[in-house]
Formats: C-alpha cells, sequence, structure tokens
C-alpha cells in the first residue's frame, strides 16, 4: 500500500498543470478586460520593451517558433496592434512596432498581468520568490539551451 504524502512532489506534473491553470485563467482575465489572449499579450508586453526588433527577435522573446509568430503578427496587424516594416536591404526581414492601438492595449495588458502576478505571488516571502524565480529562470535557460543545441 502506497503512503500518502501530504504534498504532491511530481515537479514535472506540478509544473505542467500549474501551467495549464494559470493559461487558462489569464486567458479568460485578458479576454474580459483586453479582448485578447495569451499569445496576444506576450507580444504586446514584449514590443513594449523591444518595439522595433526583428520578427525573430520576437519569436525567442515571447517563445513561438517564427511560422508561429509570424502567422500571430499578421493577425495582430490586422487587427491594427501592430505593423510589420521591411528591413532595408533584407527582402525577407521585418520588424515589428506597436501601433497606437497596440501602446493603449498594452497598458491593460500589464494591469492584468500585475493583477495577476501579485495574487500568484500571496503568501510567499521575498525570500522564497527569489528561489522561486531563480528556479523557473535556470529551467527556462536549460531548456533553451536545448532547444538551440
Amino acid at each position: 500500500m502506497a503512503i500518502a504524502r501530504s504534498v504532491d512532489r511530481r515537479l514535472f506534473f506540478l509544473l505542467d498543470r500549474s501551467h495549464a491553470l494559470l493559461g487558462k485563467r489569464a486567458d479568460k482575465k485578458l479576454r474580459e478586460s483586453a479582448g485578447l489572449g495569451r499569445a496576444q499579450a506576450a507580444v504586446l508586453t514584449y514590443l513594449g520593451y523591444n518595439d522595433g526588433c526583428r520578427l525573430t527577435e520576437l519569436a525567442h522573446g515571447v517563445g513561438h517558433n517564427n511560422s508561429a509568430i509570424t502567422a500571430l503578427c499578421e493577425r495582430m496587424d490586422t487587427a491594427g496592434l501592430i505593423i510589420r516594416r521591411k528591413v532595408l536591404f533584407d527582402g525577407r526581414g521585418r520588424t515589428v512596432h506597436l501601433t497606437e492601438k497596440g501602446w493603449e492595449k498594452r497598458v491593460i495588458v500589464m494591469d492584468v498581468m500585475r493583477d495577476f502576478n501579485t495574487a500568484i505571488r500571496k503568501g510567499f516571502s521575498e525570500a522564497e520568490m527569489d528561489v522561486i524565480l531563480r528556479f523557473l529562470n535556470a529551467t527556462d535557460e536549460t531548456l533553451s539551451s536545448e532547444r538551440s543545441a
């Protein structure tokens, strides 16, 4: 007979389940507040710090592949949230820029995500948050380096 543990220690399972639950909750909040999903919100957030970056940089910055980010940007361009510009001397290269509407939606996204982050952090000390953030950043770096290898 298995002994029940008071704390589930299946790390991958817990991360995967938390990711799914957080994603659903974030999508719901973002759709209610800004009329956007997480993927579009991630693009607006990233471009707020890196406006005018290349499509490939944006893809890397939000964790999507190039074809996915191209399709997402096409939809966001049609919605008037971003504009894509050709790069001089590079026929295939494009830079991505927020429009005025994109900047306005980004403000809403940032407010929603700030509230969301505050709720997630509730009950954790700064020292505990430092460990959680160190773990997540290290995991991201490890998996990113494996993907590029």
